[in-house]
């Protein structure tokens, strides 16, 4: 696989994240909207450290930018914060394992992102240079290419598209749901989530999805 590939390839899944961080800061109300961005940043700096293919760069600015939020506004320890954190980390879950085009293997050929100059933009910003106008250009190639993924904000995809097939399979939902079961552990010790509650909620996520699959 070439360099510029994997560079085009988290491009675009950052920018799929970044969608999904919008959207789920607005399932919070107004006031709880900085805990829940400081959460979305936390959550990501973890899942960062879980990518293998992830670059060094990438994974210094996400632990970096938590950092610098939790100390512009270190968040109450009222449990308001906890709660917003586990939420997030299982709505997080959920995107993954979405039955959306986001999540299909046919992805990266229906964008065509083997074609995108995008990589070679993107490995310049993750290296340091991290102008504007890079930014810019990054996000237009890749708004261009979503558009040829039509099912990116349904659930039903596998319904909708004959050629559909999930990221994951039955036997691969395990080492997933033990990714984010780490995830969970690390946040109870750092911040005190209810690490038996998500726990939980993983378990019910796991058993929705393998019967999914299995259907």
């Amino acid at each position: 696989m070439k360099p510029s590939y994997s560079y085009a390839q988290l491009a675009v899944l950052m920018e799929l994240n970044s969608r999904e961080c919008r959207r789920k800061r607005e399932m919070f109300p107004e006031e709880l909207r900085y805990g829940a961005m400081l959460a979305g940043s936390i959550v990501g700096a973890e899942l960062a450290k879980h990518v293998a293919e992830t670059p060094d760069a990438i994974v210094q600015h996400s632990a970096s930018f938590a950092q610098h939020l939790a100390e512009l506004a270190p968040p109450a320890d009222d449990g308001v914060f906890q709660e917003i954190l586990a939420t997030y980390l299982v709505e997080t879950l959920k995107d993954e394992l979405r039955f959306c085009c986001a999540n299909c293997r046919r992805f990266d050929a229906c964008a065509a992102i083997d074609t995108l100059a995008v990589g070679e933009l993107f490995r310049r910003r993750a290296e340091g240079e991290d102008t504007e106008e890079i930014r810019e250009e990054i996000r237009r190639q890749i708004a261009s290419a979503l558009e040829k993924t039509p099912y990116l904000q349904v659930e039903i995809a596998d319904e909708l598209c004959p050629q559909f097939v999930h990221t994951y399979s039955f036997s691969d939902i395990a080492g997933v749901i033990s990714r984010y079961a780490a995830i969970a552990a690390a946040l109870r010790d750092a911040y005190g989530i209810d690490y038996q509650r998500v726990q939980a909620l993983l378990v019910e996520i796991n058993m929705e999805f393998a019967g999914r699959c299995r259907a």
